[in-house]
């Protein structure tokens, strides 16, 4: 269901404690099964704090604005270009710290949903054929932390939010598209958790502290990358020394920090190209340069070809 402000925060919390077994949604929507129902959020808020919600795997970003997800003693500052993912049955908080508005857009994967797509995802066709209604499939689980968001997201979270917004789309051409956008954050999820492998590092957990601190420099480069950022400042976000993070950034990602700005900037500017009215200078300065001289250089030196040729 498509929901467009918040539901009252004592009821969804008896409800998640019940498990949704009255089967009741927010404004008294039946729902066809138990358990937490798949929930498309868009509203708009400012200075605004939802505290310790038991949530099912979500996703959580914004049209405008910014907010903050926390699950633990962990955060994340989400802005309009990244999202965040958390876990089934994470406690989170969401905070949305300012006074100006933010316009969310958050999707809840419904339980019943999680498991049909989980074991469809992480079985064999052979494996679905043998056992075509196994619950012991278990769920997928990701790390909090930002991820950039793609054209193909977008586009996938663009389709999802058409289908729902039209009360006359059939259940299963919302399903379809749900199950694509859910295959698309797995798959994509387990291709960034490849560059675990590249770490060289002989042990196992100390590869998997190490990118855990690095993409903690990965979140703060999502959410200022138009501001000037130094390697030391990066480093001790990280909690490592400057030439320690370096090459392990380098190794992680491939490239270092500097060049990764740049590829995030570069993407930046792009969308704004293709999907904004903003001149070359306003796009210049929306990304942390400082003309549009600067932006035609890196857009050529990156793509081959100047800005104009990227508008639509």
């Amino acid at each position: 269901m498509l929901i467009s402000q918040f539901p009252n925060i004592n009821w969804l919390k008896r409800q998640i404690k019940h498990q949704f077994q009255n089967q009741k949604g927010p404004n008294g929507v039946h729902l066809p099964t138990a358990g937490w129902p798949t929930v498309l959020l868009h509203t708009t808020a400012s200075k605004t704090i939802r505290e310790d919600i038991e949530g099912p795997l979500s996703i959580f970003m914004n049209v405008q604005g910014q907010s903050i997800i926390r699950v633990e003693k962990h955060q994340v500052l989400i802005k309009d270009n990244a999202y965040v993912l958390t876990n089934n049955k994470a406690r989170y908080d969401l905070i949305l710290p300012n006074r100006n508005a933010t316009e969310v857009f958050n999707i809840h994967f419904g339980t019943q949903f999680l498991k049909d797509a989980s074991s469809w995802l992480y079985h064999t066709s052979g494996r679905l054929l043998d056992d075509p209604f196994d619950s012991n499939t278990p769920l997928p689980s990701f790390q909090l932390k930002a991820t950039w968001r793609s054209s193909t997201f977008n586009r996938l979270v663009t389709q999802l939010q058409k289908l729902y917004l039209i009360d006359t789309t059939p259940t299963e051409a919302k399903e379809v598209a749900l199950l694509a956008l859910f295959e698309y954050i797995v798959l994509n999820q387990q291709q960034q958790d490849k560059s675990i492998q590249f770490l060289k590092n002989t042990k196992k957990s100390t590869k998997v502290e190490l990118l855990r601190r690095l993409y903690l420099a990965v979140d703060y480069i999502y959410a200022y990358y138009n501001a000037p950022l130094q390697l030391e400042e990066l480093a001790q976000i990280s909690c490592l020394s400057k030439y320690h993070f370096l090459r392990s950034f380098k190794q992680a990602f491939g490239v270092a920090p500097h060049q990764f700005i740049q590829q995030i900037r570069f993407q930046k500017a792009l969308y704004l190209l293709q999907n904004s009215s903003a001149n070359l200078q306003e796009i210049a300065f929306a990304i942390g340069l400082e003309n549009a001289s600067s932006l035609s250089r890196m857009v050529y030196k990156i793509s081959g070809s100047y800005p104009s040729t990227h508008r639509k």
